[in-house]
């Protein structure tokens, strides 16, 4: 049987109310996590690496090439490269290598 129209608004409402929640208590607890300052400095350099994996992979992509073509440039495997694009193992030299397989430059820029 088909639910009504109301109870599934109901639903919906509940759902979203649910999301808020959980939401707020997310913010919550990465407030209580970021006032300690190593906690901070490992989310930064997490948040950092992850920044860079992201730019990598669209890199790769927008220069149409897979993880295989660009791993057989830089002499590795396609898995090294995908933990690359995970954000492990990312060094400048790595960077500066991903970066020219693609056909692109590395800019660092301090904000």
């Amino acid at each position: 049987m088909m639910k009504r129209k109301d109870t599934i608004g109901e639903d919906v409402k509940n759902i979203i109310g649910n999301f808020d929640k959980l939401y707020a208590e997310r913010q919550e607890n990465r407030k209580k996590l970021l006032s300690n300052p190593k906690a901070r400095q490992v989310y930064n350099e997490t948040d950092i690496a992850i920044q860079v994996a992201k730019v990598l992979s669209k890199a790769r992509q927008q220069s149409h090439l897979t993880q295989t073509q660009i791993a057989k440039k830089l002499h590795t495997t396609q898995s090294s490269l995908a933990r690359i694009e995970n954000g492990q193992n990312i060094t400048l030299n790595t960077l500066a290598a991903f970066a020219a397989a693609c056909g692109k430059a590395v800019r660092i820029q301090l904000v």
